[in-house]
């Protein structure tokens, strides 16, 4: 009966809306015209870049040059959306802290971004009443095909330290908002096509977070997701990217390190290094532009890009804005191709084996029912999960 009850009621709703209610719209082109006027988040801009080739032709002449798209989305548009969002009140801070793990005071415990050292020091060089916004930028490049082609695409993404990290982790709340698309090309025409590509890319980064230069030095009035007007300064305090990445956004030469002034040869030795310093480089930078050629520019491996994209972006460390590399460092690098394969080459993988399929299987905890011998593809995950038990399996 309820079936037939609610069966009788659709009927008689579709036959009053075909009677009395109409759409706005007559065909598809009138609905996708009202789709185009519904409120959308920053708009998209597409940027023309010509690279003048530098490889003669056949009559002796310059190839021609090669036209690239830069997709920028206005990342001071984005930060105001995000801090604005009022899904994240509950999350936003707007004031720094100071933690302790004692009641004298002496041990401090960083938890969040605004627990950290960097934004009291960032705080005493602005104006009273400033409040920070600490920028966070992403970019990985990403093969589309493996098996035809060789399309790549080079995203940009941004994030603020404003909002918890458990909220900011998570990729359903889209806290990392895309804000560019760099130009992927190989740079053909141009005969040292390497050293070209990593001006390119500063050029493309410049150009796209020229905003974030007047909103650091002078600050905007934004009304943030408590309902009140902060005059917020944008200060990138984080860049991630993997270690090529790294050495490019310093201008180095891949075996060294985008940090600090470890020379090649002492990489291994555990002693702490020195920082690089940003002024110090770029004065290095423009006596190398302007042929006094320093010793220093070759010792330390730089490469001839002589207007990086962050110095012109107020109270910017890149140094020390350049995060470790979890995956490719820590969970591939340390664990995975230093002790896993140690104290496999120890032990007999046979036996290995053995004892992970022999572990009991455990809520939320990854059983290796197969072993560990026979993956072939590793995931920062799955590592994780490894190095969980690895311990209890040796």
């Amino acid at each position: 009966v309820a079936v037939y009850e609610l069966f009788q009621w659709t009927y008689i709703s579709v036959l009053q809306t075909r009677t009395q209610t109409w759409p706005s719209y007559q065909n598809k082109k009138s609905f996708l015209k009202l789709v185009d006027q519904l409120p959308t988040g920053p708009k998209w801009v597409c940027e023309l870049i010509s690279t003048p080739g530098d490889m003669n032709g056949p009559a002796g002449k310059s190839n021609k040059t090669k036209e690239l798209k830069l997709w920028i989305c206005n990342p001071l548009t984005c930060v105001q959306e995000l801090i604005g969002n009022p899904v994240f009140k509950e999350d936003i801070a707007y004031a720094l802290e100071k933690v302790y793990t004692d009641i004298e005071g002496k041990s401090c415990h960083y938890d969040e971004m605004w627990t950290s050292d960097w934004w009291w020091e960032m705080q005493r060089r602005l104006p009273e009443g400033a409040t920070i916004v600490p920028v966070i930028l992403m970019s990985d490049k990403t093969q589309l095909s493996r098996f035809k082609g060789d399309k790549n695409t080079w995203p940009v993404y941004l994030s603020i330290g404003n909002i918890s990290k458990h909220v900011r982790h998570q990729p359903t709340h889209h806290v990392s908002v895309l804000i560019g698309y760099l130009p992927a090309s190989k740079l053909d025409l141009r005969e040292d096509n390497s050293v070209a590509g990593q001006q390119l890319f500063h050029y493309c980064m410049k150009r796209l977070l020229k905003p974030l230069v007047a909103a650091g030095e002078n600050g905007i009035n934004v009304i943030c997701a408590d309902g009140l007007v902060h005059h917020i300064f944008l200060i990138m305090a984080a860049y991630i990217g993997d270690h090529p990445e790294q050495c490019l956004i310093a201008r180095c030469a891949q075996n060294c390190c985008p940090k600090c002034l470890v020379h090649v040869n002492e990489r291994e030795v555990n002693w702490q290094f020195l920082l690089q310093n940003p002024t110090d480089t770029i004065h290095m930078l423009h006596a190398q532009a302007s042929g006094h050629y320093p010793p220093r520019f070759f010792a330390e491996g730089l490469q001839p890009i002589f207007s990086p994209f962050w110095a012109d972006l107020p109270h910017c460390n890149i140094f020390l804005a350049i995060t470790a590399n979890i995956l490719h460092q820590l969970h591939q690098g340390i664990f995975k191709n230093h002790l896993k394969k140690w104290c496999c080459s120890l032990a007999n993988w046979k036996e290995l084996d053995t004892h992970f399929q022999a572990m009991p299987v455990y809520s939320g905890q990854h059983h290796f029912k197969d072993g560990i011998s026979k993956i072939k593809q590793w995931t920062g995950g799955e590592h994780k999960q490894l190095q969980h038990v690895f311990i209890g399996a040796l």
